[in-house]
């Protein structure tokens, strides 16, 4: 992980700091009482390391402890995950947690933004909501992007048409990163409009002093191939509890 800033690490290693319950060279057990209740359980696969590391409040390990996780053999990441799930704990899908290099950062900043890219504003509003009525509901709800975020810029086209928009918003205790979401219409891919889009809202977030940081599920394959388009590495996987069972906002894009 040392090819990312150490700002990004120095964040991540937060939730995992408390009493150690096991750790070995694949998984960690670790009680943190300052975790939020919505994310009761919190688990980081870096990439660096193929380590899991999971983070739980003093409530669930009582759980996992009605569960004989603790009496009946070796601890396992699998055996954890069975655990919390006899203890009716379900975990969110998994999100892929992008960040920008650090020796990419340079780049990035230097960059002028692609012709037609430019922030959004409330001038904006109409154009916007005919970009959303070109969009499949799937595409809106995996994007979440919103012209009222902290921050919102867009691609616009040949013919005046918004074709790609992007989002971003302060994330994160203490608002280290810039949480990036961005949707490009099935008919404007391919072109680099939602690359553009992305360098441009990780510029705008590092020239604010925050990290930009991109999130997506594991099986969105469009969003995946942007991030690596776009000059951002994967830092690892994240999962909490789904709102179901903690009744906090849906946490993912």
């Amino acid at each position: 992980m040392s090819h990312f800033p150490d700002s990004i690490v120095t964040t991540w290693r937060k939730p995992f700091l408390g009493d150690t319950i096991h750790r070995d060279s694949s998984v960690s057990l670790v009680v943190n009482p300052r975790l939020d209740e919505d994310r009761s359980v919190t688990v980081l696969r870096t990439a660096a390391d193929s380590h899991t590391a999971i983070a739980v409040l003093p409530d669930v390990v009582e759980r996992l402890e009605s569960t004989g996780l603790f009496r009946s053999g070796p601890i396992t990441e699998a055996r954890v995950r069975e655990a919390l799930v006899a203890g009716g704990i379900t975990l969110h899908g998994a999100d892929n947690l992008y960040y920008l290099p650090a020796a990419l950062r340079a780049d990035v900043t230097s960059e002028r933004d692609r012709e037609g890219v430019r922030r959004l504003s409330p001038a904006d509003t109409e154009a916007f909501g005919e970009f959303e009525s070109r969009a499949t509901e799937q595409d809106l709800d995996d994007a979440q992007v919103g012209i009222d975020d902290w921050a919102a810029l867009g691609a616009f086209g040949p013919d005046g048409r918004l074709s790609s928009a992007g989002s971003m918003y302060p994330w994160g205790e203490g608002a280290v990163f810039a949480d990036i979401g961005v949707l490009t219409l099935a008919e404007a891919r391919g072109q680099g409009q939602g690359r553009a889009v992305v360098r441009a809202m990780m510029r705008h977030a590092l020239s604010r002093g925050l990290e930009p940081q991109y999130r997506c599920q594991l099986d969105n394959v469009a969003s995946v191939a942007l991030a690596a388009a776009s000059g951002l590495a994967l830092f690892g996987t994240w999962e909490v509890p789904t709102p179901e069972d903690d009744p906090a906002e849906d946490d993912s894009r």
